[in-house]
């Protein structure tokens, strides 16, 4: 079990910042009942977030859901951090990284064995790599990786869901390369710099992939 200062700090500023607080937080909630209705009603287990362009905020989304999906009494969450190139989730929360799946896959060990137990959020647990993978996209094609996601989800909790947080989809293949592992997709895309051109290009590269389930306009003014 890890404690995370990113959640004791968001808790201590929620106390000192209520209206902010509240207004973030019934975002969020409003996501979590779409995304639970929809993955709950399809029998889907596994979401990909995955942000259009980098510096969308797809981080800020996947941390976010997965705080307030938790916080459901009977919803456990794996938060898995699949930006294996740059992953980010280990140091937004503020707790150990775990060893890099790669070398986890090669040992033969469960991809659960990397989760531990968020001691703030206890339905929460996140594999959060500590360090950048070479040949990411590789690594996110291997049969190994996408077996262990199987089971991750399948042995998790009834109410259980996989959040995965992805790399951009726009510009590199790794978000391409590991999209075939969710049951759906979120969008995350960047509501002050984000084009209409990447909508277009998102749409072509999506063509055959999973199904979307929605886009978020990240950053908005809105």
């Amino acid at each position: 079990m890890l404690s995370s200062p990113f959640i004791r700090r968001e808790a201590a500023r929620a106390a000192e910042d209520a209206e902010h607080a509240r207004v973030v937080a019934k975002r969020f909630a409003l996501l979590r009942t779409r995304v639970l209705r929809e993955m709950r009603n399809r029998d889907w287990k596994t979401l990909a977030v995955v942000p259009l362009t980098l510096g969308a905020g797809g981080s800020f989304v996947s941390v976010n859901l997965a705080l307030a999906l938790a916080r459901q009494p009977h919803t456990h969450v794996v938060l898995a951090d699949m930006d294996l190139a740059r992953p980010s989730i280990a140091g937004q929360l503020g707790i150990p990284g775990c060893d890099p799946i790669s070398a986890a896959l090669a040992a033969g060990r469960a991809l659960d064995e990397l989760a531990p137990v968020i001691e703030e959020v206890p339905n929460l647990r996140v594999i959060a790599p500590a360090q950048a993978e070479d040949e990411a996209a590789e690594i996110l094609q291997d049969e190994a990786l996408a077996a262990g996601m199987a089971r991750l989800a399948r042995n998790s909790a009834t109410h259980a869901l996989v959040l995965m947080d992805m790399a951009p989809l726009l510009g590199e293949d790794e978000a391409l390369a590991a999209l075939p592992l969710a049951d759906a997709l979120l969008l995350v895309a960047d509501g002050r710099r984000g084009t209409a051109a990447d909508m277009v290009q998102a749409e072509r590269l999506l063509v055959g992939m999973p199904p979307v389930m929605g886009i978020i306009l990240n950053k908005s003014d809105d």
